[in-house]
């Protein structure tokens, strides 16, 4: 992966030659697979299937930033991805510019931002100024521009790309109102308890992509306190709407609390 960190310091390869991987991908697309087949069924709509593939996937991605020593992990984030796929389709776009904030906090990476990522951040920004659900992802990589290491010799480059990019998002944003109902309390409450069972990993072993060096283990707690954090917002801003508009991050924490709690070492 030193060839990919090269280019981009905060996005990931697939390698296939792993299992782990190789059953991600499978896992995606049997996911759109399965939906499909529900669609025909339903009055459900087909192209939704793509949708279904690609936010199970980003649950397996989610999943391996908040435990990167345990695939297993991410695995088992793509069924409870796909379940509540079922019950509520999630916004791809919502849910990958939330696996980029997860990321940046987890510190997998550990390359310096470059050129493309200057341009990556200002979509980004972009995307989550232009909904109430993301600002939180909004503010956590501000954050992550103006105290992590990694960042490098284009910080100013990168704050005014992705500062410009929020901007533009909630511009360009109309005003909604949203019903925040009991229900929205009660899933910001569950995200809460699912963080708090996830809590800190007791020892993270695996390197970062550029494999300078190991992953810090505080930053993976981070990250998982990170990850309960969008979800309560995401209810509170969103309603049960935006909650389950990333549900992915729900299923790769209550996947990452699981093996925290069953798993010897986690």
């Amino acid at each position: 992966m030193a060839g990919l960190t090269s280019i981009t310091g905060i996005g990931r390869s697939v390698e296939l030659d792993l299992r782990s991987n190789r059953m991600a991908s499978a896992g995606a697309i049997l996911a759109a697979v399965a939906y499909a087949t529900l669609a025909a069924a339903t009055d459900r709509a087909l192209v939704d299937a793509l949708i279904a593939g690609i936010v199970v996937f980003l649950g397996w991605a989610i999943g391996r930033e908040l435990d990167p020593d345990r695939p297993q992990v991410a695995a088992w984030a793509m069924p409870l991805a796909f379940v509540a796929s079922m019950f509520d389709l999630s916004s791809a776009l919502a849910t990958g510019v939330a696996l980029i904030g997860i990321r940046l906090v987890a510190g997998t990476v550990g390359a310096a931002v470059t050129w493309f990522d200057v341009l990556a951040l200002a979509l980004a920004g972009f995307v989550s100024g232009s909904s109430s659900v993301l600002w939180i992802v909004a503010l956590t990589m501000v954050i992550w521009v103006f105290t992590s290491p990694e960042v490098g010799r284009l910080k100013w480059f990168a704050l005014a790309s992705l500062v410009g990019g929020i901007v533009a998002g909630v511009a360009l944003s109309g005003s909604s109102d949203v019903a925040i109902t009991q229900n929205a309390y009660i899933l910001a409450a569950i995200g809460g308890a699912v963080m708090m069972l996830a809590m800190t990993p007791s020892r993270v072993v695996a390197r970062t992509d550029a494999g300078t060096e190991v992953v810090d283990t505080s930053r993976v707690g981070l990250a998982r306190k990170t990850a309960g954090g969008y979800l309560m917002w995401a209810a509170v801003m969103g309603g049960v709407a935006g909650f389950w508009m990333i549900s992915p991050v729900l299923a790769a924490l209550v996947a990452t609390a699981f093996v925290r709690w069953f798993s010897a070492g986690a």
